[in-house]
């Protein structure tokens, strides 16, 4: 989620990554080894998951201001169907398969954005977490450093890491819940939690969607929120790309599609 120069509050330095990472240790213990579920993602120990689908974006012909796209608007034009796995490769391929084309340049102009929720969206759904944890000023915040962050911000290659057996390691800093909106060099969690762990986050690196487990009461708001697009899922649904299984399956996007991972 690169931002372009923000101001300095909007930012973490590398004086904020945390040397003791214990606080992350119920995370690996909970996480299973990664089998290509929910929750794999978020720990399976939530009674309800929501998916957040991130929007694709169009831009205004007049202003050139960029607009944000839901997935159920390419649906309408591609002739998919929105389910708890719908992948963006299968959403556009419904129209292609058909020989109306995926929406590109009329409906959408730029695709989801993979492994990050844009700004404004992670304000909406920092808004509503918020009002659902007792320790709304105490959270934690996982970014992994795959993406050169540590060696552009001049951290310790293996410096203390929250380590996800079989998956990856994360950077850890603390703040508030508000601060999900702040980056590290220029990009936005991956994990976070809030001190009591009344709910978890999960913006793999991989994926077009946001993970949340939480209680019923926190995914009814999310599910209410206007700026948010979330569908219901469980800690055993599939995340891969072929788990849209009710709109026509593409060749598979690794080998055969340009553009990002689904």
């Amino acid at each position: 989620m690169d931002r372009g120069d923000g101001e300095q509050e909007s930012v973490w330095g590398a004086e904020d990554v945390v040397e003791d990472v214990s606080v992350g240790d119920w995370v690996s213990a909970a996480l299973p080894r990664f089998d290509g579920t929910v929750g794999s993602l978020v720990p399976p120990i939530y009674p309800v998951y929501t998916r957040v689908l991130h929007p694709a974006t169009r831009t205004v012909s007049v202003s050139g201001r960029q607009v944000p796209v839901r997935w159920a608007e390419v649906a309408a034009a591609t002739g998919a169907v929105i389910h708890p796995t719908v992948e963006w490769f299968s959403l556009r391929y419904a129209g292609i398969s058909r020989g109306t084309g995926d929406g590109e340049g009329t409906v959408w102009d730029e695709e989801s954005v993979v492994g990050d929720m844009p700004e404004e969206h992670l304000a909406a759904a920092a808004a509503v977490l918020a009002e659902h944890t007792a320790t709304e000023g105490d959270c934690w915040f996982g970014f992994w450093p795959g993406r050169g962050v540590a060696q552009s911000m001049g951290l310790p290659r293996f410096g203390p890491r929250l380590t996800i057996p079989h998956r990856e390691d994360f950077l850890l800093v603390h703040g508030a819940v508000r601060d999900a909106v702040r980056t590290l060099d220029s990009w936005g969690p991956n994990l976070w939690w809030p001190r009591d762990r009344a709910w978890f986050v999960a913006s793999d690196i991989d994926l077009m969607s946001t993970y949340i487990g939480s209680s019923v009461e926190c995914a009814r708001a999310l599910h209410t929120c206007p700026e948010l697009e979330a569908i219901g899922t469980t800690a055993t649904t599939s995340v891969t790309w072929d788990s849209g299984q009710v709109n026509p399956l593409p060749p598979d996007p690794y080998t055969h599609c340009s553009g990002p991972r689904s």
